[in-house]
């Protein structure tokens, strides 16, 4: 398929199913960033599980995200409360080098040609939220202590870029490197080329209000209701590792299982075995009231969910 059956197709569809999205205040009109990406050493990314223990709140909740509620979030129906346990993920950069991904059209076309391929998979398109996603940059996972059953946020896109300065002993460079997620064009918009990574130092962060943060406990995704009243182990994993089939694509090779498996992430980082974060957490099974249950709680929920650009908020 050629570029401009491409162009026009996301044009046709963007204006035609995402006529209600709204992603605040207009993008960068090009990628800017304070320096050039450090590329000498290597990226090394964790999950902060302070954060995620000190974030998480339960609330009865309509969860509503304009046209993205079941995109991003797995909800059948958004006209009704749901029980859901929301959460603040922060992923720093604690590596000697920047995470450096650059321009997502140019991942979707590689050589320019106008034929998408031999896109290297590692972004698509979100409709609803019009710009560039990074495909599995991470995996959200409640797990049972006891069963061990296991249910999975229907989140899977994300926008890396710089939000937080990361404080945990490592000095953040003194401006943000990565901070545009990317836009195709529309019907009224031109294309925003993308500036998508983290640098070292820093954080991309995805806090409790945005689409897709958060477990649906009621069965209100499709998946078993969760029962309540007891503990669970909330599960982050980023840059999750994959195993590869022989026509699988293999960005960076992390060791060799046996002849015939082989562990694959997305992007290369000195340390694989720190990509996990957990925190212990406890569903009431009573009405979390109109504030929520847990250490995040404290305010009532939000009418609408925000989006993942370059325009998202920081707070727990």
């Amino acid at each position: 398929m050629r570029l401009g059956a491409v162009a026009g197709f996301v044009t046709a569809v963007i204006a035609a199913a995402c006529m209600t999205a709204d992603r605040g205040s207009v993008a960068p009109s090009a990628p800017n960033f304070a320096h050039e990406p450090d590329l000498t050493g290597m990226p090394d990314l964790i999950v902060d599980s302070k954060m995620l223990a000190t974030s998480w709140v339960v609330y009865d909740q309509i969860i509503k995200e304009t046209g993205c509620t079941l995109e991003e979030g797995g909800v059948i129906d958004p006209t009704v409360p749901h029980r859901v346990v929301r959460f603040t993920v922060n992923t720093p950069n604690v590596g000697d080098a920047d995470l450096s991904l650059g321009d997502p059209a140019k991942h979707i076309d590689p050589n320019g040609d106008g034929d998408i391929s031999d896109s290297d998979g590692l972004y698509e398109l979100s409709l609803c939220h019009r710009h560039w996603h990074f495909r599995h940059y991470a995996t959200y996972e409640l797990v049972d202590p006891v069963t061990g059953f296991v249910w999975k946020a229907a989140k899977r896109g994300f926008c890396m870029i710089d939000v937080a300065p990361w404080n945990g002993g490592i000095q953040s460079p003194q401006s943000w490197v990565f901070r545009a997620c990317g836009h195709p064009a529309t019907a009224t918009e031109p294309a925003i080329p993308g500036n998508q990574g983290i640098a070292h130092g820093w954080a991309d962060q995805y806090y409790k209000w945005l689409g897709g943060q958060y477990f649906v406990l009621d069965g209100g995704d499709g998946q078993p209701p969760v029962p309540l009243g007891r503990q669970y182990i909330l599960r982050i994993h980023v840059n999750p590792g994959f195993e590869a089939g022989s026509r699988d694509l293999c960005p960076a090779l992390e060791r060799v299982i046996s002849r015939q498996t082989r562990l694959c992430h997305n992007f290369a980082e000195s340390d694989y075995s720190n990509n996990v974060g957990e925190a212990l957490i406890l569903l009431p099974a009573d009405r979390p009231g109109k504030t929520g249950f847990g250490p995040g709680s404290g305010q009532e929920a939000r009418t609408v969910d925000e989006i993942d650009d370059e325009n998202r908020g920081t707070e727990k």
